[in-house]
């Protein structure tokens, strides 16, 4: 009978271990997705997994794309221009929803998101002429999920230094020297 609740306490422990630790990497996980910072692009330059908003003469519709099909699309439809037709809105075309807005008072004038579920890119730019240039850009992917699997192992790393080191210090206290 001892040996069966050696047993359940062991198990029980275990799983607790496994809780704290997922529900570590979940809220770390979270906390790297809100605080994903924009970062600052040099001079304009557009990486092709950017998200951009254009807009077809032709056939009044304004949508995201990724910037490396821009040439390829304005070659298509030579009534496409890379800004909206309309200030806000949204879409949902193959598995992709993806969002737009015009903004004003800021070093931006657009603001396009582009979500497949696994990728979030979103990209700040302005146009000078014609011309888009990239302000600010961001990504979120699975790879913030690593990242809070690793701080999840270092969180709990230190947590148990300190139990160690607050221990050692309570038992240096009440042994004689």
């Amino acid at each position: 009978m001892p040996l069966i609740l050696k047993m359940i306490r062991a198990v029980g422990r275990g799983l607790l271990g496994l809780v704290i630790f997922f529900g570590l990497g979940v809220a770390w996980t979270g906390i790297l997705f809100v605080i994903n910072p924009w970062s600052s692009v040099d001079s304009g330059t557009w990486n092709h997994n950017h998200p951009i908003i254009v807009a077809s003469g032709e056939s009044g519709k304004t949508r995201v794309i990724l910037y490396r099909k821009l040439e390829g699309e304005m070659k298509a439809d030579p009534t496409l221009v890379p800004w909206p037709l309309t200030t806000s809105g949204t879409g949902q075309e193959d598995g992709v929803f993806t969002k737009w807005t015009s903004v004003g008072g800021k070093p931006w004038q657009f603001e396009a998101s582009w979500d497949d579920r696994d990728h979030l890119l979103e990209s700040r730019y302005r146009l000078e002429g014609e011309k888009p240039v990239l302000v600010q850009a961001r990504s979120r992917d699975p790879s913030l999920g690593f990242l809070g699997v690793i701080l999840t192992a270092i969180t709990l790393v230190v947590w148990k230094l300190v139990l160690w080191w607050r221990r050692r210090q309570a038992f240096s206290r009440l042994s004689p020297d």
